[in-house]
């Protein structure tokens, strides 16, 4: 799933009447599990990554990102 600019995705939502949908992950787990299934259904979505996931990692956005 390649990476997009938020106001991109939207943008096209907005011009297509549709949605983006957003999931706030924790874990790798989450993360694995929300793009699986966004790239099964051809959908875009947007992960937030949480300041307490990054400290819960020991402070690193890298395993998560």
């Amino acid at each position: 799933m390649p990476l997009a600019p938020t106001g991109e995705l939207v943008g096209g939502a907005a011009a297509a009447r549709s949605a983006v949908v957003a999931f706030n992950v924790i874990t790798l787990e989450h993360i694995e599990a929300v793009v699986t299934g966004a790239e099964a259904a051809g959908a875009p979505v947007v992960l937030q990554v949480s300041q307490n996931a990054v400290g819960f990692r020991g402070g690193r956005l890298q395993p998560l990102a």
